[in-house]
């Protein structure tokens, strides 16, 4: 698999000029069928010109994602806005069989006015439609979860030998200092484990969100719930899909690489987004002795994040090194 990581895309965040409000906002998630016959990607460009327009006045953010032929959108902002803005969409020609899945009052997790996926899937319609209808009927019993939860559930859902259900296991996020070696890192491994590694392409539906891998990798042995490796690419930084799930993240695990202007800018992204969602999960530096400094480790810990050191044993590390000195950090995390 061929990675284009470069690092000439943005990764600020856009309308971040200060830090997210935690205040309590309403929050619904809906699923429909998507009718759009001409390209679902200029869609979604018109809808967010209009929804920019429309939804930034009255205090609502929402996240659209397309996948198997389903719309799914999540909204937060004031609940009369967000019931008005609802019953609104329900009257929209380009889906059909709009069902509420989620509602809730919490703090907001939508960084952006607007977020717009494209996931690529082969996965059919219909496949997607049978976990809408279990999220439906979670729903109507009166389960209310976390919609984080329902959205993974929808869009990310774990192999079915998980341990622990709904997203309720460790999930660490894997990043490169320089290139794709942690693509290559969870490629390897889904092999040697045997478990399925689900290849994902974002496509945001905003001009300054690049088209970008995530692949993940299930691992339902490891530690008492499991354990899901996301592998994302140093642009998805910029996504808001990024921000919105950074706070479900356990660790996020940096490769770092012989280059330290390389390493430097990396842990400077990680901490400025962590610092934005008032999220401090574990940093785990992933490499070789001389590549894991303590100057970074300083500035890890000067933000009241945990900082774990997994040191490869040679100077020139393989694939297997780096899992053999990176598991065990994770074991202890669980």
């Amino acid at each position: 698999m061929s990675i284009n990581e470069t690092d000439q895309t943005i990764t600020d965040w856009p309308d971040s000029g200060s830090e997210v409000s935690t205040l309590p906002v309403a929050r619904l998630i809906y699923a429909s069928e998507s009718l759009v016959q001409e390209s679902v990607l200029d869609e979604m460009r018109r809808i967010r010109d209009h929804a920019l327009a429309n939804n930034g006045p009255q205090g609502i953010r929402v996240a659209l994602l397309f996948m198997s032929g389903w719309f799914v959108e999540w909204m937060e902002g004031p609940e009369g806005a967000v019931q008005a803005l609802v019953e609104r969409v329900a009257q929209d020609p380009r889906h059909r069989g709009l069902k509420v899945i989620h509602r809730s009052v919490g703090r907001p997790r939508l960084f952006r006015p607007w977020i717009g996926s494209i996931v690529q899937t082969p996965e059919r319609s219909d496949a997607f439609g049978l976990r809408v209808f279990e999220q439906l009927d979670r729903f109507e019993a009166g389960q209310v979860a976390d919609p984080a939860s329902v959205w993974l559930a929808l869009c990310s859902p774990a192999v079915t030998d998980m341990p622990a259900p709904l997203g309720q296991y460790p999930r660490i996020m894997l990043l490169s200092a320089r290139g794709a070696r942690v693509f290559e890192l969870v490629t390897w491994l889904a092999r040697v484990q045997g478990q399925p590694l689900v290849r994902r392409r974002f496509a945001g539906g905003v001009d300054d969100a690049p088209d970008v891998e995530s692949d993940y990798l299930d691992l339902p042995a490891h530690g008492r719930r499991g354990l899901r490796l996301i592998a994302n690419a140093r642009k998805g930084l910029a996504m808001g899909m990024t921000h919105a799930f950074l706070p479900d993240y356990a660790a996020v695990a940096v490769l770092f690489d012989k280059d330290a202007v390389a390493n430097q800018r990396i842990v400077d992204r990680v901490l400025s987004a962590c610092r934005q969602v008032h999220h401090v999960p574990t940093i785990v530096g992933l490499g070789t002795h001389e590549e894991l400094t303590n100057d970074l480790m300083e500035q890890v810990e000067r933000q009241g994040l945990a900082w774990r050191a997994a040191r490869t044993r040679t100077a020139e590390p393989d694939l297997a090194d780096y899992w053999t000195a990176l598991h065990p950090v994770l074991d202890r995390l669980d």
